[in-house]
């Protein structure tokens, strides 16, 4: 199935996303998100997350710059900064304004409802899952992958911690092993940090950068990741 963000088709070429919180939003400038393809707003890093903040702060990015937009309200058992009490609450307020909506494959209580959320307003959803002590084994991350994609998941997206180069070379592989099913890889932290220009090569749809402030061990800045892909001749 192909996969479209507003113009951008997924997995012609690498797409980089910058992540962005509430209070980026005073200082930003069209060459600031120049290098970014889409930008992924950090619901769960926000100074305040109130709904009505949170809508507000994508209504107005929205009318102010033309950015494909992936709302993240990450839960706190994989990596979220907040505990937000009723996330559900925020991807209704943000989903006029987003083009993606990221929940984790885990949250089976809200998944559903997402899903339902995307289908209204035909959005894509992301599956995510994100470990960070280790890499789990291939038939595991192969299992994540079916879990979300039997939830309705467009796109799974796996964030894993290596342990090793040997950890880092399998997710290379299962990245290539899996790249028809609409996936997102990446190692975190510095030993993963090839993974984050290396793993668009095996085909891994987006991968992230950070805009103003990292928002995930072991990311470039979106400026970097955009000069290596177009060292490597890839953009």
């Amino acid at each position: 199935m192909e996969l479209y963000i507003c113009n951008l088709k997924l997995g012609e070429m690498p797409l980089i996303a910058g992540t962005l919180i509430d209070t980026d939003i005073a200082d930003l400038s069209n060459n600031l998100l120049n290098t970014a393809d889409l930008i992924e707003f950090r619901i769960d890093m926000f100074k305040n997350t109130s709904a009505e903040h949170v809508e507000k702060v994508f209504n107005n990015f929205k009318n102010s710059f033309r950015k494909p937009v992936i709302a993240t309200a990450r839960d706190v058992r994989e990596g979220g900064q907040k505990d937000i009490k009723d996330r559900l609450e925020i991807y209704r307020a943000v989903i006029p304004f987003s083009d993606i909506l990221d929940v984790e494959i885990m949250s089976e209580g809200i998944i559903a409802e997402v899903r339902a959320l995307c289908n209204n307003h035909k959005k894509i959803l992301i599956g995510s899952y994100h470990n960070f002590e280790s890499t789990p084994d291939d038939n595991f991350l192969g299992e994540i992958v079916s879990k979300g994609k039997s939830l309705g998941a467009d796109i799974v997206k796996i964030a894993v911690m290596p342990k090793d180069k040997d950890d880092l070379i399998r997710l290379f592989n299962f990245t290539l092993t899996h790249k028809d099913k609409g996936i997102v890889t990446m190692s975190m932290g510095d030993k993963g940090l090839p993974s984050r220009v290396f793993t668009p090569i095996f085909g891994s749809l987006i991968t992230y950068g950070y805009i103003n402030h990292p928002s995930a061990p072991g990311q470039l800045s979106v400026s970097e990741l955009m000069y290596i892909f177009r060292r490597l001749k890839l953009r």
